[in-house]
């Protein structure tokens, strides 16, 4: 045991100096996989522990017993899984999913997925995209229409007939013609197209591209609720559960896991191996609904605590917020970007007043501060800064919690290998060959949104 509390001290260690360093990003994350890797293998080769893709996975029986009771609510459960093929599926999971679902189930299904659609999603995309500077899945609207009314009615279309799942496979296959695009005008036609392209979706790791703290607390909640619906719905399928757990990648935790009986589940009725798959993003989804309730409950009585000013994007330490000038108060009305527009003396000095003390800084040939980058915060900006470092934790934690429920609900239900939605179409298309094409092309178009990632 000491041993192992020495390698995780010696791990994190090395974890924390890897973030310190001042290099790119995706170098910090690939020295971080490095290591991470090297530390799975220490634990799984001399510990025997059991794996699976690389990762250690840490097993336990303590949770079955909570499972278990919250599997006596048969019908609840069940008619949770049942909203959920509405959500996930549309007017699709009364083809698909016959037996699932009803009149009801699917109208609630719709209203839940109009609330996420409209209210949920864009908050959700627009707080990760802040955080960790991700791509993704909110490049689907972009791409479905030539004006924003044409993307509204064949966004609409799309969620009503396919729910999230065709939307969402629409965009990641529309986006990834794009990447296919411009990966073609590199090779053939001598444009440097490829390296000018964002990504569509990038990695999430904490202290990488996530606050450590508050982004592992929210990708534990997002694990819980995803495997815990699971195994709820697979014991109400009478399906033993062989063990729980969580998953490492190193000392990280990135999943959590129940262990059914593989070959009983396979053989239970169709219906009921649909409400087991369905569960683990249906849970997610409504999760991250009403987190979002919570978040913005707590963001609009928490408004005098949050700072406004001019909010630093680059140049300075992050979080920095400019709230005066050489003694003038910054103009909250106007969005100039730098400071060029502030007629600063030329080659002279300049004392910025900030939420972290007066700053000194160095004015150019051209009255600017080279390489500072900023934009207006105001109280009502749902990016906020906080002045109680309490609530700023809070803030970005119920934020993470919402953005990643919602994001690993959706894209979980993409027919790719490894994914639910892999295995749910697979159960409920009898023709095998189509479940090959739609899964394997899906992968690839996915594969493809990733591909800009090596040319930054």
């Amino acid at each position: 045991m000491i041993l192992v509390l020495a390698i995780t001290a010696i791990a994190l260690g090395i974890f924390y100096a890897i973030l310190q360093l001042d290099i790119p990003g995706a170098w910090k994350f690939m020295a971080v996989v490095i290591e991470m890797v090297l530390v799975s293998q220490i634990f799984i080769r001399k510990y025997k522990l059991p794996s699976e893709l690389g990762m250690v996975l840490v097993k336990s029986k303590k949770g079955i017993e909570v499972i278990e009771g919250l599997a006596k609510k048969e019908k609840a459960f069940n008619f949770f899984a049942d909203v959920g093929a509405g959500i996930s599926y549309g007017l699709l999971s009364l083809v698909l999913m016959r037996k699932n679902s009803s009149a009801v189930t699917l109208l609630l299904g719709l209203v839940i997925l109009f609330f996420l659609t409209v209210f949920v999603a864009p908050v959700s995309l627009a707080f990760v995209m802040n955080v960790a500077k991700i791509g993704g899945v909110e490049k689907s609207a972009a791409v479905l229409g030539g004006s924003a009314e044409a993307a509204l009615a064949i966004t609409g279309g799309l969620l009503l007939v396919g729910g999230l799942f065709l939307f969402i496979l629409f965009g990641i296959v529309a986006y990834g013609g794009i990447v296919l695009s411009a990966i073609f005008k590199t090779l053939f036609m001598g444009m440097d197209t490829i390296s000018q392209t964002s990504a569509g979706g990038t990695f999430l790791l904490p202290g990488v591209n996530l606050p450590l703290f508050e982004g592992i607390i929210a990708l534990a909640i997002v694990l819980i609720v995803h495997e815990g619906a699971h195994a709820v719905l697979t014991r109400i399928a009478k399906v033993p559960l062989l063990s729980s757990g969580i998953v490492l990648f190193g000392i990280i935790p990135v999943g959590a896991f129940v262990e059914p009986d593989e070959k009983k589940l396979a053989r239970v009725e169709r219906t009921r191996q649909t409400r087991v798959l369905v569960a683990g993003p249906s849970a997610n989804m409504v999760v991250s609904a009403a987190i979002f309730i919570l978040f913005m409950a707590f963001f609009i009585g928490t408004a005098q605590f949050r700072e406004e000013g001019y909010l630093v994007l680059a140049g300075m330490e992050p979080g920095t917020v400019i709230h005066a000038i050489n003694g003038e108060p910054v103009n909250l009305t106007t969005n100039p970007n730098n400071f060029s527009s502030f007629g600063l003396p030329k080659n002279g000095a300049v004392n910025l007043l900030t939420n972290k003390g007066e700053i000194i800084q160095n004015t150019d040939e051209n009255g600017g501060i080279e390489g500072i980058i900023f934009t207006v915060l105001k109280k009502n900006s749902l990016f906020a800064v906080y002045n109680v470092p309490l609530l700023g934790f809070i803030y970005t934690t119920l934020g993470l919690a919402l953005a990643l429920n919602f994001l690993v609900g959706a894209v979980n239900i993409l027919p790719i290998p490894l994914f639910d939605g892999y295995r749910i179409i697979d159960v409920n298309v009898k023709n095998k060959l189509l479940v090959k094409t739609i899964s394997y092309g899906a992968l690839f178009f996915f594969i493809l949104n990733f591909l800009p990632l090596l040319f930054r």
